[in-house]
């Protein structure tokens, strides 16, 4: 790889009890890709029941490494948030690359998140009504999303300036919190990576420094960072140009609702009756 700079500053050293070295120095997004690619391997051979496999999500200001953007596309559940872009020629074109790598990604599902899980995409700018007769979604985010405000001009905005990536399982469960029946989907954190370089190509060039991390502490409080990111996220290149979330709180016909339970305590007391009357 043609570099700015030497390998003289590489340097590495492995923290006690891990599986990958701390990198500092030229092309740390080795170490990313290598630990990606180790934990889905080891995930994958470990076959554990009610296990819906390997998942991925992460924070960076932004992502075009080839490398990196093929283990996005290809992992079984990713979602990767960047920051907000510009419009602009040289831009769009920026985004329309990264789009094409990932298009065929299986994307990441919100139930996994209870968090989230109340959440619907907005419809026209505004929260969906719903209502007894309301579809169930499965929302699953692309594989790839934006945060922040979009730059005009000199106007400095703030920036989602996180390398992160935080590798877990998604798993499955019959039964909710209290015993009951039910299809309960979440996820598992296991590993972060933290580091100084973006995503990007060209910080292979550049002095930087990236380790994993499995601190139990530590993959909560970036599991919860990460799914308040993804709350506020919105599609990768959106009109706006704020911090103005495509997933809300839906709004309830109570009425509706009130009017179908109704409905329901009627019938379940009349087959009460005549079960009685049978006997």
């Amino acid at each position: 790889m043609d570099s700015s700079f030497s390998n003289q500053f590489d340097v590495q050293a492995v923290l006690e009890g891990g599986k990958y070295p701390v990198r500092f120095g030229t092309d740390v997004l080795a170490g990313l890709v290598e630990g990606i690619d180790g934990f889905r391997r080891d995930l994958e051979q470990q076959r554990r029941s009610r296990s819906l496999g390997p998942a991925m999500l992460g924070a960076f200001l932004w992502v075009d490494d080839p490398e990196l953007l093929q283990r996005i596309a290809e992992f079984p559940s990713a979602c990767v948030v960047v920051s907000k872009q510009p419009r602009g020629k040289r831009h769009v074109e920026r985004l329309r690359k990264i789009a094409e790598a990932v298009k065929d990604a299986a994307g990441f599902p919100v139930r996994a998140f209870s968090e989230l899980e109340e959440l619907r995409f907005h419809q026209g700018g505004k929260a969906p009504l719903l209502g007894p007769g309301s579809p169930q979604e499965y929302i699953r985010l692309p594989a790839l999303r934006t945060l922040g405000y979009r730059k005009a001009g000199d106007h400095l905005v703030p920036i989602l300036h996180t390398k992160m990536m935080l590798l877990g399982e998604l798993w499955w469960h019959d039964e909710d919190g209290l015993g009951g029946v039910a299809d309960v989907t979440g996820f598992t954190p296991h590993r972060l990576w933290l580091g100084s370089a973006n995503g990007t190509a060209s910080s292979r060039r550049s002095l930087e420094f990236g380790l994993w991390l499995e601190d139990p502490g530590l993959l909560k409080a970036a599991r919860r960072f990460l799914v308040e990111v993804l709350a506020h996220s919105q599609e990768l290149d959106p009109d706006s140009d704020g911090l103005e979330p495509d997933l809300v709180v839906p709004d309830y016909d109570d009425e509706a609702m009130w009017e179908a339970m109704t409905a329901l305590a009627d019938y379940d007391a009349d087959e009460d009756n005549g079960s009685k009357n049978d006997a």
